[in-house]
């Protein structure tokens, strides 16, 4: 008798704050904070959730973003930090740290970045050939991008912002209709992707886990690049960022939750390892 496969349910919609809910991506979100200045001194953290396509499995958690925001002592620039780790198979891991230094206009555009990629195998050890270290500067729309292997030129536009920089700006943008910005994206700090535009979508009032909560609503659309979608509370804090299968939601307990998982990951790659030599 043939043996029956357990029902699979597509998910068949977009991913929204309510059916991250419905997947067990999100419990609740924190509630809206007083103290939390987008244009002062913060961390946000954030976890790496992805959705395989259906509801009862293949959804996970695969690593946590940090953005961190300082002051430079004027108010013309200020420094984003971010840090990202990423779990392969097996326990495998990419780390990604860049420090930038961003003006303080609307985009916070990139002036000057360090960035750094590393790759650990399943044992945690440093794979070396996989390593990358890049230096950025902009300089009168002219941007460069230095490593040990090459020099990169060309010319980038005035309106220019990358990724990481959009997880900070998007926060002290106004909850009006009017909100709109138009860009160019420094993707990774390195892939320019053109013709970006960043519009506010409204408020919606959500049910997350029997509690209505109100979301302020960013879209990001463009060439080249899946539509982002950015999800806020009234404090101006971003809860959510969603694009396609994945979502960066902000979570506290993002770093240990990836760090466990991480090292479940690496047991059972070391016990299967361990039964093939026997």
């Amino acid at each position: 008798m043939a043996k029956k496969t357990k029902k699979r349910t597509i998910v068949g919609s977009p991913l929204t704050p309510e059916l991250l809910c419905e997947l067990d991506a999100v419990r609740k979100f924190p509630r809206p904070s007083e103290d939390f200045d987008p244009n002062g001194r913060w961390a946000n953290t954030y976890r790496i959730w992805t959705c395989h396509g259906y509801r009862q499995s293949g959804n996970q958690d695969v690593g946590f973003l940090r953005i961190t925001r300082s002051a430079d002592g004027s108010n013309e620039t200020f420094t984003l930090k971010a840090y990202q780790e990423v779990v392969e198979t097996d326990g495998m891991q990419n780390v990604i740290e860049a420090t930038i230094e961003c003006m303080n206009n609307q985009l916070a555009s990139p002036t000057q970045w360090h960035l750094s990629s590393r790759f650990f195998d399943a044992g945690g050890k440093i794979i070396n050939d996989l390593a990358t270290d890049e230096k950025g500067l902009i300089d009168a729309n002219v941007m460069s991008i230095k490593s040990s292997h090459h020099t990169l030129k060309r010319e980038v536009a005035r309106q220019l912002t990358c990724d990481w920089c959009l997880f900070e700006a998007v926060q002290r943008l106004s909850f009006d209709r009017e909100s709109s910005l138009a860009f160019d994206l420094l993707e990774g700090l390195s892939l320019p992707k053109e013709d970006q535009h960043l519009s506010h979508r409204g408020v919606k009032r959500i049910r997350i886990s029997d509690e209505e909560v109100s979301l302020h609503q960013f879209c990001q659309l463009g060439r080249g690049v899946l539509p982002y979608e950015y999800w806020l509370d009234d404090s101006h804090r971003l809860l959510a960022v969603i694009t396609m299968n994945k979502a960066y939601i902000l979570d506290e307990q993002a770093e240990s939750i990836i760090k466990q998982t991480t090292e479940q990951l690496r047991k059972s790659y070391r016990r299967s390892k361990n039964l093939q030599r026997k």
